[in-house]
Formats: structure tokens, C-alpha cells, sequence
């Protein structure tokens, strides 16, 4: 073997040596100065605890990997100190001068990858770090610990569709809305479902329309919140075209009842007291049609309304007492003016013949429990489109803890409601009511639950209200609920 010159070898020393200047004289790492007013902050970097504690000395990398709590080449340095506001200071990455040397050689040229990109010594980060601290007040000094020392996930509930162990999930659109609530004391960043972006409001609720494909479908929620702590939950939907609405072993007979409502719109009042309103009585027709021409709704068996008194709401309701089963199905719709009365804790539907100082004259929320309670139907769904309509509820959760699959809801009995806000107003002009008919209008689903019908337009309505109005949607409590949920079938045409 030939043996290797002086010169080769003297002239590879050179190439090595003229690309990688910054590495020889800088070396890898890079000592940083951290110092902060007033003294004694604990230093935290890139979500690592270092045991640093100012003023204080660091041997810091200068080439920085990506990580949960930083972007690449780049460090970011949360001061914290009991008494003061956390504070945060990003220190971005520069080009190191010294490597400046390597470009007036002509061997830079030649070198296919110099020496200090690979090592990092190409890059210089600030040599000293400051942070001036502001005092907490005794109030939000909890709330800024609290927040420092969240390392848990958010809480993930997802409201539809409709989730129960034992039970496969059997849906048949191509695209189908997949709803639920995030939660996490530092607030919700984002929401992906199958890698789509959900849209999500303040409060965590998140919605996004998920493609399908025939078969079974994973579908997979990560939530990542405010301190970049990520939560995942998971489930499967089968796609099939066919779809059972009652399971045979679940009831003993495949008769599903009719289908009855009462749709209820008041917007002329005999007491000037009460303003008057512009839309109810057109909600209530619009209703009308969607139900009669759409889902299996006898017109024989829908009642409309138009400016009723107290004691024509209250007969009607008597009658469906008097005619309806236990294999029947009823719906009630309201609109119309609705009050809180906070003495009394109680809510209340107002007739056309509402007298304001004479509560005997309104419709209390206890009477239509009582009414729903009494009535033998086997499913009955309350949707009111009223100011402080969130009274009907004795609880004030958005969904109850456990929802049945198809073929289970129907063959559990239900008492539900359906409000267009909590305990505030709504505008005169609708948009609950316009995105409910909207849904039920556009829905291809055979079988659609209510339930389903509340997750699919609820995020539309509160981003569209212009009182910011929050739907909501729950079982009526001592009515005789027992986790079954109202069933809209579409008519077969």
C-alpha cells in the first residue's frame, strides 16, 4: 500500500481545521449570564428545571432541538418567584461571527457540510438574560402558581355521537359531526380530529366534520392546552347503510308509536306591559312544516297554537294527557316571552293573556314538569325558544353523564329539553330556532336523536347569537327520564 504524503495529510488537516473555526475557539456549548430584579428567581429552561436560581451562570447548547415548550434553535427561559408574575424571555438563535472565517476560504467551498453547522458552534445565543419581575397581588399570586405547575392533560367528554360501551356505533352519512367539550384549568390551545382543526370556543366546546369511509372508522381526538400538555381520546364508528332503529332482543314489539306535537308561538300580548314580538308565530309554522313534511308527523296529530291563552297551553296539554300511550312519542315547542323570577327560583312561560303582576296568569316550568311527568308517552322532548329557558332545568349540565346508542335510546323511556340559552335573554329574531330547522331540514339520517340534533347546530348558534346565548340541552329532572332519548324519523318517500 502506498503510504499517504506529508502533504495529503497536512492539506486534510487544513480542510478540517478552516471548517470548523467556530467549534475550535468556541467550542459546542455557549455561557449565558441570567440575571433578574429582584434577585432570587427561579430559572426554568425550555420546561426544564435546571436548579438554576439568579443571578447564575448556565453552559447552554448552542444548537437547541425542538421540544413541547420550544420551537428549534431557540430557547426560552420562565422566570418564576413567589410574590411576582411569571415572566418569559425567548432568546433566538444568530449566526456565530467566528464561522464568517470559513467563507473567505476557498475550502468552504469544497467542504461539502462544515464542521461547526454539524456541531452547533455556528450559532451564538445572547450572553446575558434579564427579566425585571412585577409584583402579585395576594389574589392572582395563587392563580400564577397554579398555572406554573400544570403538567396535566385536558379532560376530553365527548357529547356526540352517541357513545356507549357494549353498543356499536352505527352511522351511514359519508361526513359526520363529531362534538364534545374540552376542559383544562390554563384553557384549550387546539383540537384536532383526524388531524382535522376543530373549531373551538372559549368555554372548550369543540365541533368538526369528520369524513368516513364504509367500514370501521377510528376516530381520534388530541386536545392540547394553554401549557402544551396534549390529552387523546379514541373510538370507532361503523359506516353501514343499513341501520336498525330498534333491536329486537331490546323490546318486544318493533312499533314505534306516532309521533305527536305541540308547537306553542306567542308574540301578541294583551298587557302592554309585555312588548310585543316579531317572530314566534312564523318560528312556529316554520316548525310545522319542517315536522309534518319531512318526519313522521301527522298533521292529525301536530297542534298549532298561534297567541294562546293560559288555559287553551294547559287544555292542550290535557288532551295529549288523555289520548297519548305509552308506545307514543310527543315533542312540545315554545316561543314566545319567558321570565326568571329570582324570589321565587322559578321560571315561567308567558301566554298571550299574561298579566305582569299576576303570576297566576303565567306558566311556571313546574307545571310543565308536572305535565311531563303525568303525560304516558314514552319519549316527550321540550324545545324552548325563550329568554331564562335554562330554568326548566334542576341541573345545568349540557348533556347527561351516559347516552344510548340508536336502537338502546329508544327502548329507554325519556323526559328532555331542548332551550335556546341558559338563565339569560335572546334576541327576538331567532337564530336557535333558524339553525334547528336548519338540521332538521339538511339531516339524511333515517334516525336522528335529539341529542344529535342539539350537538349538530349548538356551536353554530353561540357563534352566530348576538347576546352570545349558550344552548342548552339535558334531561328534565323527576319526570320519569331514564336515559332513553327522543327518536326524529324521516319519512320514506
Amino acid at each position: 500500500m502506498k503510504a499517504i504524503s506529508l502533504k495529503t495529510i497536512f492539506l486534510f488537516v487544513v480542510i478540517i481545521l478552516s471548517t470548523s473555526c467556530a467549534t475550535i475557539l468556541n467550542g459546542r456549548k455557549q455561557a449565558v449570564r441570567i440575571t433578574s430584579l429582584p434577585q432570587g428567581a427561579t430559572v426554568f429552561v425550555n420546561g426544564k428545571d435546571l436548579g438554576l436560581v439568579t443571578p447564575c451562570m448556565a453552559k447552554l447548547s448552542r444548537k437547541v432541538k425542538p421540544s413541547a415548550y420550544n420551537n428549534k434553535n431557540e430557547y426560552r427561559f420562565l422566570f418564576t418567584k413567589e410574590g411576582y408574575a411569571n415572566f418569559e424571555v425567548i432568546d433566538y438563535r444568530k449566526i456565530n461571527p467566528t464561522v464568517y472565517w470559513n467563507v473567505f476560504t476557498w475550502l468552504f467551498v469544497i467542504a461539502t457540510v462544515p464542521v461547526d453547522f454539524v456541531t452547533g458552534a455556528a450559532y451564538k445565543h445572547n450572553d446575558e438574560v434579564f427579566a425585571s419581575l412585577q409584583s402579585l397581588s395576594e389574589n392572582k399570586l395563587a392563580e400564577n402558581n397554579k398555572i406554573i405547575e400544570d403538567k396535566l392533560p385536558p379532560n376530553i367528554t365527548v357529547t356526540a355521537p352517541n357513545l356507549d360501551r357494549g353498543f356499536k356505533q352505527i352511522v351511514k352519512d359519508n361526513v359526520i359531526a363529531v362534538s364534545g367539550k374540552a376542559e383544562d384549568e390554563s384553557g384549550i390551545s387546539e383540537v384536532t380530529i383526524n388531524g382535522i382543526q376543530a373549531t373551538v370556543i372559549d368555554d372548550g366546546t369543540f365541533e368538526a366534520n369528520v369524513p368516513l369511509a364504509m367500514g370501521r372508522n377510528k376516530i381520534i381526538i388530541l386536545a392540547k392546552d394553554n401549557k402544551m400538555n396534549v390529552a387523546s381520546e379514541s373510538f370507532y364508528l361503523e359506516r353501514s347503510d343499513d341501520i336498525p332503529i330498534v333491536n329486537s332482543n331490546e323490546t318486544s314489539s318493533g312499533d314505534l308509536g306516532s309521533f305527536h306535537a305541540l308547537i306553542i308561538g306567542v308574540q301578541n300580548y294583551s298587557d302592554s306591559a309585555f312588548r310585543d314580538l316579531e317572530n314566534p308565530v312564523n318560528d312556529a309554522h316554520k316548525l310545522y312544516k319542517t315536522l309534518t313534511s319531512n318526519y313522521n308527523f301527522d298533521a292529525a296529530n301536530v297542534l298549532l297554537l298561534e297567541n294562546p291563552k293560559r288555559d287553551e297551553i294547559t287544555q292542550a296539554l290535557e288532551n295529549e294527557f288523555n289520548k297519548l300511550t305509552s308506545n307514543d312519542n310527543l315533542l312540545i315547542f315554545y316561543a314566545g316571552h319567558g321570565y326568571w323570577d329570582s324570589k321565587f327560583k322559578q321560571g315561567y312561560w308567558l301566554p298571550a293573556d299574561a298579566i305582569e303582576n299576576n303570576r297566576g296568569t303565567w306558566l311556571s316550568n313546574s307545571t310543565i314538569r308536572d305535565y311531563m311527568r303525568a303525560i304516558p308517552a314514552k319519549h316527550s322532548l321540550l324545545i324552548t325558544d325563550a329568554c331564562f329557558a335554562g330554568g326548566i332545568f334542576n341541573s345545568r349540565d349540557a348533556f347527561p353523564e351516559a347516552s344510548k346508542a340508536i336502537n338502546k335510546m329508544y327502548a329507554l323511556p325519556s323526559r328532555k329539553a331542548m332551550t335556546s340559552g341558559a338563565m339569560n335573554q335572546v334576541p327576538d329574531k331567532s337564530v336557535f330556532i333558524e339553525y334547528l330547522i336548519k338540521r332538521l331540514e339538511n339531516n339524511s339520517e333515517t334516525y336522528l336523536s335529539a341529542e344529535q340534533l342539539f350537538a349538530s347546530f349548538k356551536i353554530a348558534v353561540i357563534n352566530n347569537s348576538p347576546m352570545d346565548q349558550v344552548p342548552q340541552y339535558g334531561e328534565v329532572k323527576e319526570t320519569g327520564d331514564e336515559g332513553g332519548d327522543f327518536i326524529f324519523v324521516k319519512k320514506i318517500k
